[in-house]
């Protein structure tokens, strides 16, 4: 089955030949008799529902990363005990690739903007999550959990931007944004190896691989839907899945490296 494959433009980091899969297994997906309801549980229309869980994996070996200088404050070296490697590309078991925004293109119609809230932390001198996803309008708490001073830079396209200052260990601070918008950057000014990013979408249907490459997209109701894998380093890559009952779906994105 054939995808398309696209690297990232200006603005992004270098492209790296690599390879890349994502497989929604047959075994990982299963068909609902209620009703279809998207990533934050609420009810979209349709009967039958369909859940995929899968895994996107790298092909090949992937680069080194480079080790992280703390060195210019002593507080953030002291809270690693073995040298911290900056790591673009992070392959765990069986290839898994971490922090891969999956997400559906052409949603169903959005519900109401959850009250949930995001955390996006900073311990040990670095984000963690390296990633997140939320939804239009949703609330993101940036916490400090350093006894150090961090300062917060989030620098959109298509959003406000801002930036803040957490001097004190425990310091939180919230933040929305009101149109979608995929790869906002988020830096530190202070220790200028802390970065992620956020992802803003106006639906729910969407996940962000784990530690292993794994993950679960909300029930979809049955329909054509367009599935978008999405990584700052190495790109995206997009296929046609058709959603039916009683008909399992398995999907493959291979990048050539």
């Amino acid at each position: 089955m054939g995808g398309d494959m696209k690297r990232p433009g200006a603005g992004g980091s270098t492209p790296l030949a690599v390879g890349l899969a994502l497989v929604l297994a047959g075994s990982g997906l299963w068909i609902a008799g209620g009703d279809a309801r998207d990533g934050r549980g609420a009810v979209v229309s349709g009967r039958v529902a369909l859940s995929a869980a899968g895994r996107v994996t790298f092909a090949g070996t992937p680069p080194a990363g480079d080790p992280i200088d703390m060195s210019a404050d002593s507080y953030c070296g002291e809270q690693h005990a073995e040298a911290v490697i900056d790591r673009p590309v992070r392959v765990g078991e069986r290839g898994g690739l971490a922090g891969v925004l999956v997400h559906v293109r052409n949603a169903p119609d959005a519900a109401a903007t959850p009250e949930d809230e995001t955390l996006l932390d900073q311990v040990g001198c670095l984000y963690t999550p390296e990633a997140v996803a939320v939804r239009v309008d949703e609330t993101v708490v940036i916490r400090n959990s350093d006894e150090t001073l961090h300062n917060v830079r989030v620098t959109p396209e298509v959003n406000r931007g801002f930036n803040l200052g957490q001097p004190i260990k425990g310091i939180e601070s919230r933040r929305s944004f009101g149109q979608p918008e995929i790869g906002i950057r988020v830096r530190c000014d202070i220790h200028g190896w802390m970065h992620s990013t956020i992802h803003v979408l106006d639906h729910g249907f969407f996940a962000i691989t784990g530690p292993d490459g794994s993950f679960t997209l909300p029930e979809l109701p049955a329909g054509e839907y367009e599935v978008e894998a999405w990584h700052r380093a190495l790109g995206t890559a997009s296929q046609t899945v058709t959603v039916a009952a009683g008909h399992p779906v398995e999907i493959a994105f291979e990048f050539g490296g």
